[in-house]
C-alpha cells in the first residue's frame, strides 16, 4: 500500500479525538475522565466517608465548617484507537488512489492519538486475527509506516466477517476505513454497528471515493471496471440518462450508508481524494475532535 508523511501536516498537532469515558482503558494516559482519581488537575469537593485518605482531607474547610471534605481530582486515562483497513482491490483506483488516502488517514489518526498518550491497534482486513498494537511515539510511527508498505491491495473482503473476527478488545474509538463496495455491508451495517458499540466501541465510518467515482465528465466518459474482479480498465460513453442513473444510484448508497451509521449510532465521514488529505482531516472530519 502506498504511504504518505503526514507529520508536516498544517494543523495536525492541535487536533485531540473526542472519546466517550465508557471508550478508554484503565490505564493511565493524557485523557481526562469523568472517574476520580489522584492526578494534579483538581475537581471538586465530596464529603468524607469513614474509610477515606485522610491525607486528602481539606483541612481548611474543616476549620471553616467544622466539618470533613474529600478533595478529588480527574483521573487521567488512556484512550485506545483502533483503525480497520479494507485492501480489497477496489480500493487500488483513482488518479489520488484511495488507498494511498487510507495509509494517510491511518497514519494521521495514529499520530493524533500518540500526541494524546492514547494506544492505537490496526487491523488489515484481509488478515483479521493479526491485529498490531503500535508503540507509542516515533517507533509505532514507523512500525505502522512500515505494516502499511507490507499491506497488498488485492482480491475481496467480507467486512462484516472480518471485522467481527478481528482480536480487538471491549472499549475505544473504532475507524473502519473503505469504500464500502462489499455487497453484503449494508445488510448488516446496523447490526454490526450496534455489536461494536455493545463492545463500548464508539464506531466511526470513513468512506473513501475517488473523484472518478463521484463524477462523470459532461460527455459522460468515463474508464472503469469490477476492479476486484479483472485487470483491464475499460473506456465507455454513456448517455445522459444513464450516467443520471448512476449518479442517482451513488446518492442513494452513501444516503443508505450514513443513515444506517446514524441509526446504529456511529459516525459517518465521506473523504474524497481530490480534496487531499489535510482537507479531508481539517475540515471534513471536523466533528471528530475536541478543539
Amino acid at each position: 500500500m502506498r504511504t504518505v508523511n503526514v507529520e508536516g501536516l498544517a494543523g495536525l498537532t492541535r487536533l485531540r479525538f473526542t472519546i466517550k469515558n465508557k471508550a478508554v482503558s484503565q490505564y493511565e494516559g493524557g485523557r481526562r475522565s469523568n472517574i476520580k482519581g489522584r492526578s494534579t488537575e483538581f475537581s471538586g469537593y465530596r464529603e468524607y466517608i469513614p474509610g477515606d485518605d485522610m491525607r486528602y482531607v481539606d483541612w481548611n474547610a474543616y476549620g471553616r465548617l467544622d466539618k470533613l471534605y474529600i478533595k478529588e481530582y480527574m483521573e487521567e486515562r488512556e484512550g485506545v484507537i483502533n483503525i480497520f483497513l479494507d485492501t480489497s482491490k477496489s480500493m487500488d483506483y483513482g488518479s489520488q488512489p484511495k488507498d494511498e488516502i487510507m495509509a494517510g488517514l491511518a497514519q494521521a489518526i495514529c499520530f493524533v492519538a500518540d500526541k494524546q498518550k492514547d494506544s492505537v491497534t490496526v487491523t488489515d482486513l484481509a488478515e483479521p486475527l493479526k491485529t498490531m498494537k503500535l508503540p507509542k511515539g516515533r517507533l509505532g510511527m514507523m512500525r505502522l509506516k512500515a505494516f502499511l508498505a507490507n499491506s497488498e491491495i488485492k482480491g475481496k473482503i467480507d467486512l462484516g466477517d472480518a471485522i467481527k473476527k478481528a482480536a480487538i478488545g471491549k472499549h475505544g474509538l473504532t475507524f473502519i476505513i473503505s469504500d464500502y463496495y462489499d455487497e453484503g455491508f449494508l445488510d448488516e451495517e446496523v447490526e454490526l454497528c450496534r455489536y461494536m458499540r455493545y463492545l463500548r466501541h464508539d464506531v466511526v465510518l470513513l468512506q473513501v471515493l475517488s473523484r472518478e467515482e463521484l463524477e462523470i465528465d459532461e460527455t459522460g466518459a468515463a474508464r472503469m471496471h469490477d476492479s476486484e474482479k479483472v485487470d483491464d480498465m475499460v473506456t465507455a460513453t454513456f448517455d445522459r440518462e444513464t450516467v443520471e442513473s448512476y449518479m442517482q444510484a451513488l446518492k442513494d448508497f452513501k444516503k443508505e450508508l450514513s443513515g444506517k451509521a446514524e441509526k446504529a449510532g456511529a459516525g459517518y465521514y465521506l473523504c474524497r481524494t481530490d480534496r487531499g488529505l489535510g482537507r479531508i482531516l481539517l475540515e471534513d472530519m471536523r466533528g471528530l475532535y475536541d478543539i
